[in-house]
């Protein structure tokens, strides 16, 4: 990250920078994931092949990879009113959406909403720092599941994907309320390419839940909704459960403990679809997110490769929506959490045992951080 401090920034910790990365992380991911609702309906209105429409749902991940290369670029806007720049742009972007027919049209608007939702996340957890709070550092993180449960209360209002699409106009006033939040870090600097097969690796198996997620309200169809709004109103404070529970019982613990949980109720959903199982996968799925930041600070990986590296694995969430629907769709989603889980495991347990596990302080990190 950019490094902000509190001291660069000229508006008062108790205004609106403790609102703004929540609300640029979740509505971001609302624009991002509220495709994820839209499969069905795409393919009864439009006629567009499955294979079609999970191709416009993973496409973002890859606008997201040009992230690391714009970012120091455009990040001399102002890092918060980047932020919602970006949300204003998205929204535009979701309104014409709303009025397009061909694939080459929603392909092309899909890879753009994924560029500026790089940018707007990446930005939110930099203003986060500037708050020096740790829930709201928690709850930034957490908009992911905040906006994925906007797209299932939009979609199951509105009832087709034109209209959430073109309801999204809704944000458009965001970049209005950037005026006074233009903090400008001093530590930008130029693009470099900077990258870790550790981290990538990391984040990779970490985001397979949630990758896999991607598919499951087409898996479930009208159940969905139901199975979204409890899973991730939950899961929104699984983000401030996880770390809470390391501090108690240490980084390897929680996160074994939390993988093994992923992968058992990943296999119990996809062989029964039982709501209950879904929500705890979905909570510690995601939850497990906001260990891996932390884990690739104890890899003893240089801070500036972590973003990077984050960003160029988010491939896979382009590579799972369509392979995983090749074939048995349940059978392939179960084996993708299971092994994903169990490589995780065992590439932590080697890398920390080849480090002696020399931990960082992680009361220290996250009251830092």
């Amino acid at each position: 990250m950019l490094n902000l401090h509190a001291n660069n920034v000229h508006v008062s910790k108790e205004e609106f920078n403790k609102i703004l990365p929540i609300f640029s992380y979740s509505v971001a991911t609302f624009f991002l994931m509220d495709f994820a609702f839209f499969i069905n309906d795409i393919v009864d209105t439009l006629h567009f092949t499955y294979i079609e429409s999970f191709i416009l749902l993973g496409i973002p991940f890859i606008g997201r990879m040009v992230t690391p290369f714009i970012y120091s670029y455009v990040g001399r806007l102002g890092v918060p009113r980047l932020a919602l720049l970006s949300i204003t742009l998205m929204a535009v972007i979701s309104f014409g959406m709303g009025y397009e027919t061909t694939f080459i049209e929603l392909f092309a608007s899909r890879f753009i909403i994924g560029i500026f939702f790089g940018l707007a996340t990446s930005a939110a957890i930099e203003v986060s720092s500037i708050t020096g709070n740790r829930k709201i550092i928690g709850f930034t993180m957490g908009g992911w599941a905040i906006g994925w449960l906007m797209g299932a209360i939009f979609f199951m209002l509105l009832g087709s994907w034109e209209l959430v699409s073109i309801a999204g106009i809704v944000f458009a006033p965001a970049v209005l309320f950037s005026r006074k939040h233009n903090v400008i870090s001093p530590m930008l600097k130029k693009f470099h390419f900077d990258f870790s097969i550790k981290v990538f690796l990391v984040f990779l198996l970490g985001f397979t839940p949630a990758y896999v997620l991607e598919i499951v309200p087409s898996y479930l169809g009208p159940s969905a909704f139901i199975e979204s709004i409890v899973a991730y109103s939950i899961a929104v404070f699984a983000y401030l459960l996880l770390p809470a529970m390391m501090i108690r019982f240490s980084l390897k613990k929680t996160l074994f403990s939390s993988l093994i949980i992923v992968a058992i109720s990943g296999i119990l959903f996809f062989s029964t679809t039982n709501i209950a199982f879904a929500v705890v996968f979905t909570m510690f799925g995601l939850g497990v997110n906001s260990l891996l930041p932390i884990i690739s600070k104890n890899l003893n990986v240089e801070a500036d490769k972590i973003g990077p590296s984050m960003n160029f694995s988010a491939v896979a969430g382009f590579i799972f929506p369509v392979i995983l629907t090749m074939g048995n769709e349940a059978l392939n989603s179960a084996l993708a959490v299971f092994i994903a889980s169990m490589f995780l495991m065992l590439f932590i347990s080697v890398e920390f045992g080849k480090h002696r596990y020399r931990s960082i302080n992680i009361k220290k990190f996250l009251i830092n951080h």
